[in-house]
């Protein structure tokens, strides 16, 4: 963490160069229920602000079969489900893009984040956007995640709608029109691979934007007691607070866009979401590594853990490939 500190300080100057994202296609995802409403309402207010192409997807998850018979049985079935899909596809196109913008519906069978990543790639959709239910504890667990799946998967930027089950009014959340959004820093050359996609949205919807980073407390530092913490910590919060505002500054010259940048203490995933609540952030833009298999688990996903537990809407961006020669 000292490092990237360090080194941010040098290469701050060059976090404003990326240029903006080439965006053509929206893929929004629905399971019909009231929730999945969200992701459709944000994916067709994107797509009529920024003039973009919008296709609506819906999966449908085949039962276990066990008999040739039931095999048969299944594919008279699918043929049936399919037409009746694109049906209320159409209808639900309809009623929630007024005037009617022409969205093209996709129906696939199997598993939904599969499914749905898969179609990313072939429609060559630059965004997702799907609706999370915000499930924590026993309760996510039993219901599965695929949001939190698709975000590891995609092979594009993913929008994430939280819509939690207290909402009073449940898949009515209030439209997409981010007038504040939160871009966590590290100081790393991936975190900055979200800067281009904060600064598209903000240009769009001429929306501020808060750099922020977090120092990382360990379980040893709160063993350590407040002021061997402090002596250990503090130094590194000002060469934080540094490094953000020069590299707010520069973002701010280069785009004119209002940058501002905060710096916050303890473990990332919870700051991230805690500060944009009480900040009143109406987006989160932050880069995923991506990782899966052992090394997903070593490393943790905070990303992830931001899509499950923010209260507003979450962009996760892939990191960018770059030249490792």
């Amino acid at each position: 963490m000292k490092k990237a500190i360090k080194s941010g300080k040098a290469r701050s100057q060059n976090a404003t160069k990326a240029k903006y994202p080439d965006i053509q296609k929206i893929l929004a995802t629905t399971d019909f229920s009231a929730e999945s409403l969200a992701g459709l309402r944000c994916a067709v207010a994107l797509g009529r602000k920024l003039g973009l192409a919008v296709e609506l997807l819906y999966v449908i998850e085949p039962r276990a079969t066990t008999s040739a018979l039931e095999l048969v049985t299944s594919a008279n079935d699918y043929a049936k489900l399919n037409k009746l899909a694109h049906t209320r596809l159409a209808k639900l196109a309809k009623s929630e893009s007024k005037p009617p913008t022409g969205i093209k519906c996709l129906v696939r069978m199997g598993r939904p984040f599969h499914e749905i990543t898969v179609a990313a790639r072939e429609q060559q959709a630059e965004l997702l956007v799907i609706a999370t239910h915000g499930y924590t504890g026993a309760e996510r667990v039993l219901l599965g995640s695929t949001a939190e799946r698709v975000v590891r998967h995609a092979p594009c930027p993913v929008l994430t709608v939280p819509i939690r089950p207290t909402d009073k009014q449940i898949g009515r959340a209030k439209p997409f029109h981010p007038k504040k959004i939160l871009v966590p820093i590290d100081f790393s050359k991936i975190s900055e691979d979200a800067l281009p996609w904060a600064t598209f949205l903000a240009a769009h919807f001429g929306a501020e934007i808060i750099l922020f980073h977090v120092v990382e407390k360990y379980p040893l530092d709160y063993l350590l007691g407040a002021e061997l913490t402090n002596h250990t910590v503090t130094p590194l919060m000002e060469q934080a607070k540094e490094n953000l505002e020069q590299m707010s500054g520069r973002l701010s010259k280069t785009t004119g866009l209002t940058v501002s940048g905060k710096v916050g203490t303890g473990k990332p995933y919870k700051e991230i979401c805690q500060r944009a609540k009480r900040l009143g952030a109406d987006l989160i833009v932050l880069t995923t590594h991506g990782f899966t298999g052992l090394k997903h688990v070593w490393l943790g996903s905070t990303a992830e853990r931001v899509v499950r537990h923010a209260d507003c809407p979450v962009l996760t961006v892939r990191e960018l490939k770059r030249n490792m020669l």
